[in-house]
């Protein structure tokens, strides 16, 4: 008899022993040459990054409503050229200042709005005290009284956009509106808001916001280093770590960046680890197959993982090695305290099942390039989860492929019968009847 999926192992308890293998249920008559396969058992916010300098501080704008900021983004500006101005860059020209000020500017006007930014979201060392308030008519942007003269001078100089830089502007909304939840998608994979390693998530923004706009994008490539710093690191830097976790791993961010035209964004959300989508995968291909094993009298069984997906809820995304006490959980799943610790359960699940789970993709892709179809699921081609399993488990992938095909020289076999007994029953087909294809 044929032993199918065990489950994670005495790493979850001992308790589950009992569980851990499952016989191969034959159906009453064995018909292929090799058995019919039917039976499954699937069983931080604390950074090393240093606290930035004074010249990238967020002063929030004193009693302005999140929801009108983009409205006001004139005073982010102008704010945050002040900034520069009082606490500027040592090495770096007035022009380049004047453009890392505009970066900044929209970036947090535009971020404070969309993802509603509070004074409490900013972390207390990076938090300047406000500078500009909301004024008695409650829509005035003004300087308040008690700031320093330097600070005053500043602000008081006309912005004077020139009519590149308003052309520009738009370019950088777009642009600021996948800031906070980029940083945070970075953040949880590589553990920094800005690197060589998730670069590429942002230059991927990045091509499609200036993509066909020659004109424009000078602006923003001929100090392309200095800019892109200023954007994907030093805005959103104030912002504090939890909060842009939790927006990278946010179906409504996810969807708020489709609307705004940032697909490339919106893929890589809401965030899940690797392993998390893997078992999605593993859960999807059983739950398609399952439909066929059935249907001979057998089926699959992945009770035991999607036990601890479902466990899995109860801890944020966000907060991997924060201990979370889980009301009435399972006697054998209690040790599993921290969403880390679920996680790699989860990961062991699948390593020890991957070879069962390479059969059924084999059967699926069989099935699939026949040119039959498993409802909705066609997709599954493009799971790069499922399709390593071809070259690590390639042994069980082709004994998947195998028996599909006994299982459709079964069904065939099935077909002549009922078609036999019409014809003793009915009187024989007509010359011109359609003949019947073998698989």
């Amino acid at each position: 008899m044929l032993s199918m999926f065990s489950d994670t192992g005495k790493s979850i308890m001992e308790t589950t022993e009992s569980k851990e293998t499952d016989t191969v249920r034959i159906p009453y008559q064995e018909i292929f040459p090799i058995s019919f396969f039917t039976g499954i058992n699937i069983m931080s916010e604390n950074m090393s990054e240093p606290t930035l300098s004074r010249t990238w501080h967020w002063s929030p704008i004193e009693g302005l409503n999140p929801e009108g900021a983009i409205r006001k983004k004139d005073h982010f500006i102008r704010q945050e050229i002040a900034r520069m101005s009082i606490h500027p860059e040592t090495g770096i020209s007035p022009t380049l200042r004047r453009k890392k000020g505009i970066v900044i500017g929209v970036a947090r006007a535009v971020s404070t709005e969309m993802y509603h930014i509070l004074p409490g979201n900013l972390t207390a060392e990076e938090m300047d005290t406000a500078k500009l308030a909301v004024g008695d008519d409650g829509d005035a942007i003004v300087i308040k009284d008690d700031v320093e003269s330097k600070w005053k001078e500043e602000l008081s100089k006309p912005l004077n956009l020139s009519e590149t830089e308003k052309k520009v502007i738009p370019k950088l909304h777009l642009l600021a509106t996948g800031m906070i939840p980029l940083q945070g998608y970075s953040l949880l994979t590589v553990l920094y808001h800005y690197n060589y390693q998730s670069e590429e998530a942002f230059t991927a923004v990045e091509e499609l916001v200036w993509a066909g706009c020659d004109q424009l994008s000078w602006w923003w490539k001929e100090d392309l280093t200095a800019l892109r710093d200023a954007m994907w690191y030093n805005a959103g830097h104030p912002v504090k770590i939890s909060f842009k976790k939790e927006t990278a791993c946010s179906n409504t961010v996810k969807q708020l960046l489709v609307e705004a035209g940032l697909g490339s964004a919106a893929a890589m959300l809401p965030f899940l680890e690797p392993e998390v989508r893997k078992a999605k995968s593993y859960i999807t291909l059983l739950e398609t197959v399952s439909l066929i094993f059935k249907s001979e009298g057998g089926g699959c069984n992945w009770e035991i993982l999607s036990e601890m997906m479902a466990y899995l809820e109860n801890f944020p995304v966000w907060m991997p090695t924060e201990i979370v006490t889980v009301n009435n959980a399972p006697t054998h799943l209690r040790s599993l305290d921290t969403r880390k610790k679920v996680v790699a359960s989860i990961k062991e699940c699948c390593m020890r099942n991957a070879c069962h789970v390479a059969l059924c993709f084999g059967f699926y892709m069989a099935m699939v390039e026949k040119g039959d179809q498993f409802q909705g699921a066609k997709n599954l081609k493009t799971f790069s989860s499922l399709m390593a399993l071809k070259k690590t488990h390639f042994g069980y992938y082709f004994l998947g492929t195998e028996l599909f095909l006994d299982y459709c020289a079964y069904e065939f076999v099935l077909a002549e019968a009922r078609q036999d007994f019409v014809d003793v029953v009915f009187g024989l087909p007509s010359p011109d009847s359609p003949k019947r294809d073998y698989c």
